[in-house]
């Protein structure tokens, strides 16, 4: 029978190595083979992780919230630029106030709406400026951040200028979808979805207060997922494989609304406090903005570490070995003249009793 030479492939692993027996398996391992759902959150926690996941959502909150003031500047500015256009409602809301705020608060609150009309420009302009230059570090920083949940370095390749444009129009688009997105839940929340019911004679029904509410929760659940899709498909500067992007963002789209729910919470716990008088509302947008920005890279990790994203994902080539040849140059140690003489005359005296031998012979 001839030798076999080839390795046997029923036990040949994955590296080509054959084995006489596989290797034990830990208890993790076990696990996670047999529970693919459990393998791919196991390999969303490592590539948050091993990504800066947590780096980045704080450090994204802390620009959020550096955007949402000039944001602010930029809406009252548009709206003192409506106000001046519109006299007769300017006073409607300056009676409401002062019929509202008695005494010195209403007319200070008059105040403080009339130099902004008269400021209307400068406020503008300074609003617009800075939201453009804290916007774009914003959008910047979550781009980044998204793309470094698929292994993305944040400042290869691409043109600076096309680069801003394009987070230009990433971050007006956001607004509008996160503007939507939250429109949609104060609508759902508050009484106008009872009226449109009313109007449309359905307003009699038995629990219309839960159809209310899960209505609200379904078209909210549809702008977050917009909102998911446009962050998590579009946002990351690489090919997003898109049944693995809806997957994500409906899920991401739950999650938010969850958040949503739960930010009145948020809020009122900040507020039921002496301390959070003053700081309540920016901890609370602070800790919101934080739970947002976490779900959104998680999502974007789980994303990534789908197996048709890893089957799609570029593998880059390691860097090129460099062999470097040391020349060792050995030198034997140098003999004295005194053992060199000593040693002529030692082979001399042999040279020389062989000589007298071989002569008696």
């Amino acid at each position: 029978m001839a030798t076999r030479t080839a390795p046997n492939a029923e036990k040949t692993d994955e590296y080509g190595i054959e084995r006489a027996h596989a290797d034990d398996k830990g208890a993790v391992d076990k696990v996670r083979e047999k529970a693919p759902v459990l393998d791919h959150l196991m390999r969303m926690q490592d590539r948050f992780g091993e990504s800066g996941g947590n780096q980045y959502s704080a450090g994204i909150t802390y620009f959020s919230v550096m955007s949402v003031f000039p944001l602010a500047m930029l809406l009252f500015g548009g709206m003192a630029i409506f106000l001046a256009g519109r006299p007769d409602l300017l006073q409607q809301i300056q009676d409401s106030i002062s019929s509202s705020l008695e005494g010195e608060l209403g007319t200070m609150v008059n105040d403080i709406i009339d130099q902004a009309i008269a400021q209307r420009n400068a406020v503008l302009g300074v609003g617009a400026l800075t939201a453009l230059w804290s916007g774009l570090g914003w959008m910047n920083n979550l781009r980044a951040g998204i793309g470094a949940m698929w292994n993305l370095s944040p400042t290869k390749g691409g043109n600076f200028v096309m680069k801003k444009l394009w987070d230009l129009v990433a971050l007006i688009g956001l607004l509008i979808a996160l503007a939507v997105a939250f429109l949609v839940t104060a609508i759902g929340s508050s009484g106008a979805t009872s009226w449109v019911l009313e109007q449309i004679g359905l307003g009699d029904l038995p629990g219309l207060r839960w159809i209310i509410f899960g209505v609200a929760i379904i078209v909210g659940i549809l702008a977050n997922f917009l909102v998911m899709v446009w962050l998590i498909m579009y946002l990351p500067r690489t090919k997003v494989p898109r049944k693995s992007g809806l997957k994500g963002a409906f899920l991401g789209a739950i999650i938010f609304e969850v958040i949503k729910q739960l930010s009145t919470v948020i809020v009122s716990s900040a507020l039921g406090n002496p301390a959070g008088a003053a700081f309540g509302p920016i901890i609370a947008l602070m800790i919101v903005l934080y739970l947002i920005w976490r779900v959104v890279l998680y999502v974007s990790a789980w994303t990534a570490t789908t197996d048709e994203a890893l089957e799609e994902a570029t593998v880059e080539a390691p860097d090129p070995a460099v062999i470097r040849v040391r020349h060792e140059v050995r030198q034997e140690p140098a003999v004295s003249n005194g053992k060199m003489l000593g040693i002529g005359a030692a082979a001399g005296a042999i040279g020389a009793g062989a000589l007298a031998l071989l002569r008696r012979k």
